[in-house]
């Protein structure tokens, strides 16, 4: 799946990328019948919220691997079942915006693919 984010040209990128991140792989475990919404209730996770979906996780056989670099790859039993690949973005400017300071923009791009999307849209 792909998708694009149209961001301000001063907006916090890093923590618009990790909330994206976090709101797939949430969604992507919860499609898997992962119980996480009785404790994931944000993106704002506190220690014990992540202890939680650690155990939850190893119970039902989920590894997450994060490079670090903004990729996460989602495998269940060792078969890979979804991936987040780190979004690209491109500067654009809006030559209709009387403001200069308001005319540059960011088109975040985001590339994700999961077990349940189509073979046509992979």
């Amino acid at each position: 799946m792909k998708a694009s984010i149209l961001l301000s040209h001063n907006e916090n990128t890093k923590k618009i990328e990790e909330e994206e991140k976090m709101n797939f792989l949430r969604n992507l475990l919860g499609l898997m019948g992962v119980p996480v919404d009785e404790f994931w209730t944000s993106n704002d996770l506190s220690i014990d919220q992540r202890i939680m979906i650690q155990r939850t996780l190893l119970t039902f056989g989920v590894s997450v691997i994060d490079d670090l670099d903004g990729e996460i790859i989602i495998y269940v039993d060792g078969e890979k079942v979804g991936q987040w690949f780190k979004p690209t973005y491109k500067l654009k400017r809006d030559l209709s915006e009387l403001n200069p300071r308001k005319q540059f923009f960011l088109e975040m791009e985001i590339n994700c693919w999961s077990i349940f999307e189509s073979d046509e849209n992979a």
